[in-house]
This record gives structure tokens, sequence and C-alpha cells, in this order.
């Protein structure tokens, strides 16, 4: 565990714009929405409790940071007043072990070891915008991935990133729609 929390500590630093260049996630390819605001802020209510069960801060990229990144790729301030806050509720990826075959059978039986089920919240709170419009827009995102009892740490580290990965992309499709529906008012189209 300590392991894992230094490796990731020391690759967190570096690993953000390689996220966004092309790496685990990245959303360029998509037009950003551009909301007549004249800024737009990302929150988090969120605290990673440093401690297990939780591990949402070891892994290389975490669900906090996608959603910053999400943000960063896929939300534009067109306006001249007015905020767009994106509050990240929860960002958890929690470890649960999984139960392990016994006796000699055990011996010959790669089980799956641990599971990891990750959470994203995350709120777009539209205020004092230029046309008077206040409004908000939410998402849950969850998702769940295992490993076997004999992965490697570098096999670990790319599963919780992948599936970091898939509720940032997960996240993407549900808020999409959603701002496009309910913030129209504030919907610049192009």
């Amino acid at each position: 565990m300590l392991r894992r929390l230094f490796i990731a500590t020391c690759l967190s630093f570096a690993a953000l714009p390689a996220l966004a260049q092309g790496g685990a996630l990245d959303l360029s390819m998509k037009d950003p929405i551009t909301l007549d605001v004249a800024s737009i802020e990302v929150e988090s209510e969120y605290v990673a409790p440093m401690k297990e069960p939780n591990v949402d801060h070891l892994i290389t990229i975490t669900p906090s940071d996608a959603v910053r990144l999400w943000a960063s790729q896929r939300l534009k301030a067109g306006g001249s007043q007015g905020r767009a806050r994106v509050v990240i509720r929860d960002a958890s990826v929690r470890e649960k072990e999984l139960p392990r075959t016994t006796g000699i059978k055990g011996w010959f039986t790669k089980d799956q070891s641990e599971e990891y089920d990750g959470r994203l919240q995350v709120d777009i709170i539209v205020e004092g915008s230029a046309r008077g419009f206040s409004g908000s827009v939410s998402a849950t995102v969850t998702r769940s991935t295992s490993v076997r009892e004999d992965v490697s740490l570098a096999e670990r580290d790319k599963t919780m990133l992948a599936m970091v990965k898939e509720m940032a992309a997960d996240l993407d499709r549900q808020m999409e729609p959603a701002i496009k529906s309910n913030l129209f008012p504030v919907v610049i189209i192009q």
C-alpha cells in the first residue's frame, strides 16, 4: 500500500498533461460547450479520506483530476458576466477485498482479489448570467472493476486508470445532453 502511494504521488505531477494529450482521457475531438458566462470555475467539496478503503488518492489520475480535465476540455466561457461552477460532490474509489478460494484448490486458482468501486457526482451551477438565468444540472456516475490476485502493480494502476477514464466518458455522456436541455438559455450555439 505504501509503495502504491509513493508511486502514485511521484507520477501524478506529470500525468495530467499526458492525460490531456491523447493519454487516458482525451475529449478534445468533441466541440466545447460554450456558455454565456464570464468564467467557469471547478470546485471540489470532496476531500479524499487518504485511508482505506478509499484508494482514489493512489490513482495516477484521480477522479477529481479527470473532472477538472473534462471541464477544461468541454466547457468554455463565452459571456461577459456571471459564472458557471463545476462542483465535485464525490470523486471516490473504494477498494474491497474479495473472497478467495481456500484449501488445495486455492493453490491452483487465481481469483479476483480486489474490487474497485468508483463514483463521481458532479453539479454545474450557473449564476448571474447576462440573460438573468440561473440553473443547474447534476450527474452521478458509478463504475466497478476487479483485479486478479497475481496482478502486477503496473497492471493494477492501469486498470484503475481505465476505470477513471470510463467514468469521465460516462460523465460527458450524461452532462452534454443535460446542459443542452436544462441550461439552454445560456448555451451559445456556434
